[in-house]
């Protein structure tokens, strides 16, 4: 899709962080020198065409006291969409596709806390009935956020770096996982958004109180940013696949996770749990390319370059879910006292 400058700097700008200020389209069209109307006008446009998927807030999920793991079962072709379907319905489940992999379903899972979490897994793998599954935790994270760079700017070399996340000490406060609901909702496009969500949300916070909760939030990190999540092809990234690496040392991975770390088309970058004799691939990343060309090219310059040699490219085959995960949604609760607890 072709776009015009001033749509290039938008789309890219939206996706880095936007103000949580009483009027943020106004903010952006400051930030990017464009007239308010014409911001608003092309917001509007890529959210109706689907270029934009949703404006909302980014949580870690332990700073809410959530568990959050990727996670593969290996199925029946058979049993595959069933599965995938019943797996989707979870509300803790945030992304869920089909791999061309024996491991064939790979799915995010958040839920509070580690007994529930654990409960979880095996309960939709007994639904399932899967043959095998993997719990592949974040050991290490290297880098962490989807932007698409369209004004050649580089934002999508931003990241977010650090060791295996964790709950704080103490929790959140009442007022605090109400923002944390309310800020979930997607934007709507209008001159004061925020009363708009807190009045179809019934929430008991009013602008002032959200709009400060929430920054509050962002500066501990328990927001990680405020922004737009593009769909890829749309935007012009039309393959990707989920790699996966098995280095010979620790310090050949953290060599490997240096270099790609720096690259653009590297979205996520983890180094996840290994199972002896079972999945022996630690580091995951995430790569994005124009074309499936582009792709190829990519991760075999990233197996040259590193000297790993023993890797796997996981496309995928089909996407049966991709949405945020709702934190403190009653649906958790309905989950949890229903058929499959």
């Amino acid at each position: 899709m072709n776009y015009t400058a001033e749509e290039k700097t938008l789309l890219t700008r939206v996706q880095r962080d936007i103000p949580l200020v009483p009027d943020p389209v106004s903010a952006l069209a400051r930030d990017t020198g464009l007239p308010v109307k014409r911001a608003a006008d092309i917001l509007a446009r890529m959210k109706h065409e689907g270029v934009i998927r949703n404006i909302s807030g980014i949580f870690n999920a332990a700073s809410l006291g959530y568990v959050s793991s990727l996670v593969a079962f290996s199925l029946a072709d058979a049993d595959v969409d069933r599965a995938a379907s019943l797996i989707s319905s979870h509300p803790g489940v945030s992304h869920n596709y089909l791999r061309d992999h024996h491991y064939n379903l790979w799915f995010t899972l958040a839920v509070e806390g580690q007994g529930l979490f654990e409960k979880t897994v095996a309960s939709l793998a007994a639904a399932a009935r899967a043959r095998e599954f993997l719990v592949l935790r974040n050991e290490k994270l290297f880098k962490l956020g989807v932007r698409f760079s369209l004004d050649g700017t580089g934002d999508d070399r931003a990241s977010e770096n650090g060791t295996a996340e964790t709950a704080p000490s103490g929790g959140l406060s009442p007022d605090e996982k109400e923002a944390v609901r309310l800020l979930q909702a997607d934007l709507p496009l209008l001159e004061r958004p925020f009363i708009r969500i807190i009045e179809e949300r019934k929430g008991r916070l009013d602008e002032a109180l959200l709009l400060a909760t929430g920054n509050a939030l962002k500066q501990r990190g328990v927001l990680r940013r405020y922004s737009a999540v593009l769909r890829h092809r749309k935007a012009g990234y039309r393959a990707n696949a989920m790699t996966a690496w098995k280095p010979e040392s620790v310090e050949q991975l953290e060599r490997a996770a240096a270099l790609m770390k720096n690259e653009p088309s590297v979205s996520h970058l983890y180094a996840r749990t290994v199972y002896p004799g079972k999945w022996e691939y630690p580091l995951f990343a995430m790569v994005h390319a124009s074309d499936e060309n582009e792709l190829s090219e990519l991760v075999s310059r990233f197996s040259r370059e590193t000297g790993i040699k023993d890797y796997l490219s996981l496309k995928s085959l089909k996407e049966y879910k991709k949405e945020r995960v709702a934190y403190f949604s009653d649906r958790f609760n309905e989950w949890n006292t229903g058929e499959m607890t």
